[in-house]
């Protein structure tokens, strides 16, 4: 999978290690072979993203697009928003580091894309178990 990463945030960007975990989690999920484009962005651009697309006023923390489901390395398969700004306020509050936090939601985002939901109980425990095996394999 080729991954493009672009940033509009003057904050610094973990850039190896997202690499590292993407390339983790396609080891187990066997996605597409595309590309993902992985967007960060200030609140403002994601709060329009969120009002535009999901209807919903306000920012939040990550926005996930599938885009082609065809592969081939020329074919965009989905694209994920993160908000740095608010990356940096959850990691204050959960009172872990800035790139622990980026990394979650980039893994977060990638399981959007290949098909896991959090909208009912028993499909987020599916997900937070994917995410914590992912993440885990990363420290």
């Amino acid at each position: 999978m080729q991954v493009n990463i672009f940033s509009d945030s003057d904050r610094r960007i973990p850039r190896k290690k997202i690499r590292e975990l993407i390339s983790l989690i396609e080891e187990e999920e066997e996605p597409p072979d595309s590309t993902i484009n992985i967007i960060f962005v200030r609140d403002r651009k994601i709060a329009l993203l969120n009002r535009n697309y999901r209807g919903k006023s306000g920012v939040t923390d990550v926005l996930s697009f599938n885009i082609d489901n065809e592969p081939g390395e020329s074919n965009i398969f989905g694209e994920i928003y993160i908000s740095t700004d608010t990356a940096a306020r959850n990691a204050a509050i959960l009172k872990i580091g800035f790139h622990k936090e980026i990394l979650h939601l980039c893994c977060h985002g990638l399981l959007h894309l290949l098909g896991y939901d959090h909208e009912k109980d028993d499909d987020a425990k599916i997900m937070e178990a994917r995410e914590r095996q992912y993440l885990g394999g990363m420290e």
